[in-house]
């Protein structure tokens, strides 16, 4: 047992129990808490959005989402159309709890093509 606190240290020291208290209760949830996802996660174009608005996203993803809002792509073909891939897409498919969609990149129509006029790539 530890002896009288002066008054000015009581404050100091039960703010240092609670925040010991506080920390023993969070080990005790992080010790509960199952690891182990149930099923994989699938990979949508909302999951992609949402991971380019977080401010720990890359550079590119975030360069990539900006081009999905303005309609020139889609989430859909960020394989084939980000030019560099983003870091989180390889990370994404190598996690064995993520599920990459399939029909992924979506191919473009041929209607699509033959109606967008010729570009030179430095325009």
């Amino acid at each position: 047992m530890i002896e009288p606190l002066p008054a000015h240290a009581l404050a100091a020291y039960d703010r240092l129990m609670g925040s010991c208290r506080e920390l023993e209760a969070a080990r005790l949830r992080a010790l509960d808490t199952d690891l182990r996802a149930a099923e994989p996660h699938r990979v949508t174009a909302e999951l992609l959005a949402r991971l380019a608005s977080s401010p720990r996203a890359s550079i590119a993803l975030t360069h990539y989402a900006g081009r999905v809002a303005s309609g020139e792509c889609s989430w859909e073909r960020i394989e084939v159309d980000a030019d560099p891939l983003p870091q989180e897409v390889d990370e994404l498919k190598a996690d064995p709890q993520v599920e990459w969609p399939d029909h992924w990149p979506t191919p473009t129509a041929e209607s699509d093509v033959s109606s967008q006029p010729y570009r030179i790539p430095w325009e």
